[in-house]
């Protein structure tokens, strides 16, 4: 579902229902209307304002004119709300008719009309939905569809309630601070009255979804109709049962884990078997560190307050909570022991071939990933191969934050990616063929394909979101000059290796300094879009956030961590250099230290950047989330978008479209 949104809402309003905001151009908010009150009352106290006729003129001119800023925004609101009760209309009288369609037996559609009709107004369809040459829908896709125009439908109502609450509460500050009772009578004379207030027609709507879902879709069992619509708070406890599985898994991994350590300390494989058995595990073993960072940023989402559901577009039904994570992680960490353990005892289980357990540990781990059965949380496994079928066909389709976001941890788990590739090419090319074990990737063609691959796909998404988006902002594109130099670091570094044993010294390889200046301009690059563009940071350069911005929602010392922490672990690549030609480490050994602590950065990573996506959305003074039951594309959106910045709709008429301030969207 697509989220192109705007809210009003109080000073501490809780951020559960806020939506994503692309506009670049200025919208009062509700810090704004403050400032403006804050900015009135200084005003007159610093004007010469001792004649009463002067003070009351004053107060005047300021009154006109924080009350025509309210009434723009009351504009905005209506004109958005009513576009999407009209859509949400539409679209409900659609579903209606592909209900009567798949439910057309004796006495049913009879049934449906007189129950449309108690409950509310019949709607006129869609012309366009009616064609005799659309598809008919199933009984489950039916479900999924009312489920989430259902969805749609409570945050619409969720939209009434946080404009209504904001429009109260700057009033009552006006007339707080400027000791009046104007807000008050504004807020009494048009809110009430204001089409966005008026909660009737879609309680209705609601109220005959639920019973249409009830009668047709719930073989008239209403709870367990409500189980399917009604989405749960976000906030709410985890599930006892929930916790106490994932504590039973975390502390059978803990032990099975320390036992894994004592084996290959009493009994390691055998010497010719080291390099194979470590290149086998430690892709897995990333993953499974990569699953328990997850686990640790969602807990750290709840906690602060970001809300990660919304941001990725995830159905509030079914998101994981951060035990479901952590259970997964411990899943995957227990059969990764077990599999260590088998290949390091396959003597005593009468297992004359040690590289069967590796092998048994993939199979199974892609099993429990793409087999759909209900457990480990189906809907979550396929939301996210859905995910990363997105990301890898990036140039093809529209691109939102969530696909930005998965591509970004692909890159960070580039050597996790190199690891199962050679697994590939181990059973294929060695096991299967039963020869001797070779060289952990060595001249091989595809090694600097594959490193590619990741910025490639952020590289395609960046130039197909500066396509779409119709934004004369050259942002994208510096988005994916990013990742483009990588493309540079992977090539000088291919060739680096090709040729080395050419020259007596690394330093009178031509290649070496072409690599050594890729990293540096990629590596700076990287850091100041990290800091600047992903956090948001850099915004105050004076006072007591000094470097940081204006709102912050973890404690002022993490991001000072983080902006060190960022530019450390982007500089690692220097260190690894240094060991590799000293020969102080072995090529692995660093390539396996600079995959953790990559994978590490990304972790902290995440924090801010979604916090950043967080306030982007919150910080505006209109919210809502559309509610489409599928995205709008690029067209549609960029026309919503203008509707929405327009202050009324007189200019609206009046301007081509081609005269209309175009907006960039921000997602990255």
């Amino acid at each position: 579902m697509a989220t192109a949104v705007h809210a009003i809402h109080g000073e501490q309003l809780q951020s559960s229902l806020a939506g994503q905001s692309p506009s670049e151009t200025r919208i009062s908010n509700l810090q704004d209307l403050k400032t403006m009150i804050k900015q009135g009352v200084d005003g007159a106290r610093d004007s010469d304002t001792s004649l009463e006729y002067a003070t009351a003129a004053y107060y005047q001119a300021f009154e006109e004119a924080f009350f025509s800023e309210c009434q723009n925004e009351l504009e905005r609101v209506n004109n958005f709300f009513m576009e999407k009760l009209a859509e949400a209309r539409r679209k409900h009288a659609t579903l209606k008719l592909q209900l009567l369609a798949t439910a057309r037996v004796p006495g049913h559609t009879a049934s449906l009309t007189s129950l449309g009709s108690q409950r509310t107004e019949q709607v006129r369809p869609d012309p366009v939905n009616t064609s005799g040459s659309r598809k008919m829908m199933t009984q489950r896709q039916l479900r999924n569809a009312y489920s989430e125009f259902y969805l749609s439908l409570v945050l619409l109502q969720n939209f009434q309630s946080l404009n209504e609450t904001g429009f109260r509460k700057i009033c009552k500050k006006y007339d707080k601070y400027l000791r009046s009772s104007a807000g008050a009578d504004w807020f009494q004379r048009h809110i009430p009255q204001a089409a966005f207030a008026d909660q009737r027609t879609l309680q209705r709507m609601v109220i005959e979804v639920e019973d249409l879902y009830t009668f047709y879709l719930a073989a008239g069992d209403r709870s367990q109709a409500m189980n399917k619509l009604r989405v749960p708070p976000l906030g709410q406890p985890t599930p006892a049962q929930m916790v106490f599985r994932a504590g039973v898994a975390l502390g059978m991994f803990v032990m099975l884990f320390v036992l894994t350590l004592i084996s290959y300390w009493r009994r390691p494989p055998l010497q010719s078997n080291i390099l194979a058995f470590m290149s086998l595990y430690r892709g897995p073993f990333t993953w499974v560190i990569f699953n328990f960072f997850m686990a640790a940023n969602v807990t750290g989402w709840q906690r602060f307050g970001v809300n990660h559901v919304l941001i990725f577009e995830i159905d509030p039904r079914s998101h994981l909570q951060p035990a479901t994570f952590l259970e997964i992680a411990c899943t995957f960490g227990i059969l990764w022991t077990l599999s260590m353990l088998g290949f390091l005892y396959h003597g005593q289980f009468h297992v004359t071939d040690p590289f069967i357990f590796p092998l048994a540990l993939i199979l199974i781990m892609l099993l429990l990933l793409v087999v759909p059965l209900p457990i480990m949380n189906w809907p979550a496994r396929w939301w996210t191969m859905k995910l990363l079928g997105r990301v890898m066909s990036a140039p093809l389709h529209y691109v939102g934050f969530a696909d930005f976001w998965m591509g970004d941890q692909l890159n960070s788990l580039l050597t996790c990616i190199v690891d199962h590739y050679y697994i590939v090419r181990f059973y294929a090319s060695s096991w299967l063929r039963g020869q001797p074990v070779p060289p952990y990737l060595s001249t091989d063609v595809l090694v600097p394909v594959i490193y590619c691959l990741p910025a490639w796909f952020r590289f395609a998404q960046c130039l197909r979101r500066f396509r779409d988006s119709g934004s004369k902002s050259i942002s994208y594109l510096l988005n994916s000059g990013k990742y483009s130099t990588t493309f540079f670091v992977v090539l000088f570094s291919t060739l680096r290796s090709r040729t080395d044993d050419r020259y007596a010294n690394t330093f009178v390889n031509p290649y070496t300094w072409l690599l050594l200046a890729a990293s540096i301009v990629s590596t700076l690059y990287c850091f100041l879009w990290d800091v600047i563009k992903d956090f948001g940071l850099f915004r105050i350069w004076k006072g007591k956030h000094i470097f940081l911005r204006e709102k912050l929602v973890y404690p002022p010392a993490f991001y000072y961590f983080v902006i060190v922490e960022n530019l450390v672990l982007r500089w690692f690549w220097v260190i690894e250099f240094t060991l590799n030609h000293h020969a102080l480490m072995t090529p692995y050994n660093t390539k396996t230290l600079g995959s953790l602590l990559e994978i590490t950065r990304r972790f902290i990573w995440n924090y801010l950047r979604l916090e950043n996506e967080h306030l982007y959305n919150c910080g505006k003074f209109r919210a809502t989330r559309d509610i489409h039951l599928a995205a709008l594309n690029p067209r549609q959106e960029r026309m919503l978008e203008s509707m929405m910045d327009e202050s009324d709709g007189v200019s609206n008429r009046r301007q081509r479209p081609d005269e209309r301030t175009r907006l960039g969207k921000e997602y990255f």
